[in-house]
């Protein structure tokens, strides 16, 4: 049974056209809280119908455009490794130990996502980040905002291709809030959602780190 929380909405409102189109489809049976509910105060909730058998044969029939959405976001996967492993292979060789094993984390995270997006342990993995982000993001946000911090050219190699990780686990974030919201159960949309925005927000704390500890 899916769980609709305040943090859920708070993202949900973030990261996709919720505020705009003030319309949300939910699984039967989905709980909303009741710190939830007070943002749902001007939005229609719809409940998604289960299919009858007789739409099962539809659905199949549609499997060609899943398979190239599945195929579409298994790209983006592997174009974020490449860019986290290029990243590791930096800061390895400046002897930054301490960024390769963080780099190492995201990478635990992202590359075992199309086998299985759900699992316990990489759910372990994303409540420590945000619990990590927790304690970072007010500092974060007061001094190096999102949307308004830019590094330049004087920054270092590290910072500017941390900026340009986070930049791209954005556009995964995106993806996944606008295309990949019929194909998942209410529930796992969201997850999908926490752990692109978990990993986005922990390489912007990452790259504000080696800002500040850059001579």
């Amino acid at each position: 049974m899916a769980i609709l929380t305040e943090s859920n909405i708070k993202r949900l409102l973030r990261t996709t056209n919720l505020k705009e189109t003030k319309y949300l489809v939910l699984d039967p049976g989905t709980v909303i809280t009741p710190s939830a509910k007070e943002y749902l105060k001007d939005i229609t909730i719809e409940y998604r119908k289960i299919p009858e058998a007789s739409e099962t044969k539809t659905q199949d029939a549609a499997f060609p455009m899943t398979h190239r959405l599945t195929y579409e976001f298994e790209m983006k996967i592997n174009i974020a490794i490449s860019h986290i492993v290029t990243l590791q292979k930096k800061s390895h060789c400046i002897g930054n130990t301490e960024l390769t094993e963080a780099l190492n984390t995201i990478l635990m995270i992202v590359k075992t996502v199309p086998m299985d997006p759900f699992a316990s342990y990489r759910a372990d993995l994303v409540q420590e980040l945000e619990k990590l982000l927790e304690d970072k993001k007010p500092y974060i946000d007061s001094y190096y905002p999102e949307g308004s911090f830019i590094p330049t050219y004087k920054d270092e190699e590290c910072v500017i291709a941390l900026f340009e990780l986070h930049a791209y686990l954005q556009e995964l974030e995106h993806f996944i809030a606008k295309k990949m919201k019929d194909g998942l159960k209410f529930e796992d949309y969201l997850k999908c959602i926490s752990i692109a925005t978990a990993l986005k927000e922990y390489c912007w704390v990452l790259m504000v780190q080696m800002k500040e500890n850059q001579g």
